[in-house]
């Protein structure tokens, strides 16, 4: 182990990876890349700072560069065994730019990242960041829509929030509006800010809502039976679908929520029965999280859980 590896050692890059803007397959598996963003808060903003957060709290996990030392003994797996990381940077984004420009730079960077193969993880910012991630990622995909599942206590439905309609409570209305959703599921939603409209409009589209409590009553097999059975799939993980309890640090946070563990178990059920081929981690907001970045430290995890289950099964495939 080198002074570099250490939590506190070193540049902090995601998970101590390599900092390449542009990375290729033959460098990297995984590419990470920043969307400092939150001008499209509603309640507290904050969630710019998100992706340092994320960043600073992963380098407790980066000890060894082959990832040796992440073997999780609950699972009987190493990790991320084989799995090569790389660090692109972040969007750059100026703070007061409008939705349109912000939407074009997001593009502009992502789109050439998940065109090149590589598993693309997004890191937020605020969920308004969801609509330019997915048009980079339709775009990649010649055109192609996928099947979304959203981890959210919101569904992000609403149509204009104050006339505004590019905001973090809209971008899954719009993406759907745009074409770029195959399929949607929603698990964990428990919002008092849903509205009636909100959900008949969605569920006339085809959504699959699967509101928190139940969600939590139900086994994760019994969840994802509706997902296409090895299709692809997108996943968005709002991390105010996490009991506030344990992960304070967001900008619009409510009672109740998923643990750490119910999280990853309903992550690992998705990843085992779709094709995931990218995701985003969204409303970190360290300015609420405490001196312990508790939320910071369980979005962190929470990516390094899903890539690893990602990478097990296509191992695993033929």
């Amino acid at each position: 182990m080198t002074y570099e590896e250490l939590p506190f050692g070193g540049i902090a890059t995601f998970f101590k990876a390599p900092h390449l803007p542009a990375p290729t397959t033959a460098e990297a598996d995984v590419a990470v890349i920043g969307v400092p963003w939150d001008q499209g808060t509603t309640s507290r903003s904050g969630a710019r700072m998100g992706p340092r957060a994320l960043r600073e709290a992963s380098t407790m996990w980066a000890y060894q560069q082959d990832h040796e030392a992440l073997y999780d003994g609950e699972a009987g797996v190493e990790l991320l065994a084989g799995v090569r990381w790389a660090d692109c940077g972040d969007v750059a984004i100026g703070a007061m730019w409008s939705p349109e420009r912000y939407h074009n730079a997001v593009v502009e960077r992502l789109q050439p990242i998940m065109s090149a193969g590589l598993f693309p993880v997004t890191l937020g910012g605020d969920h308004s960041i969801g609509y330019p991630v997915l048009k980079a990622l339709v775009q990649a995909r010649g055109g192609r829509p996928v099947h979304l599942v959203q981890f959210d206590t919101h569904m992000d439905y609403w149509e204009d929030e104050a006339g505004q309609r590019w905001t973090h409570a809209s971008p899954i209305i719009r993406s759907h509006e745009a074409g770029f959703l195959a399929g949607l599921t929603q698990y964990g939603i428990r919002s008092l800010h849903t509205a009636g409209d909100n959900i008949e409009l969605a569920r006339s589209r085809g959504a699959h809502i699967f509101w928190c409590q139940r969600a939590k009553d139900m086994r994760p097999a019994d969840l994802v039976g509706h997902l296409p059975q090895g299709g692809d799939v997108y996943i968005t993980f709002d991390i105010d679908v996490l009991d506030p309890a344990i992960a304070p640090g967001t900008g619009t946070p409510e009672p109740g929520g998923f643990s750490y563990y119910e999280a990853k178990d309903l992550l690992l059920a998705v990843c085992a029965c779709c094709n995931v081929v990218g995701m985003d981690l969204v409303e970190v907001a360290p300015l609420y999280d405490g001196p312990a970045q508790l939320t910071a430290l369980h979005g962190a995890r929470l990516i390094l859980d899903t890539v690893g289950a990602v990478f097990r099964r296509r191992a695993s495939l033929p």
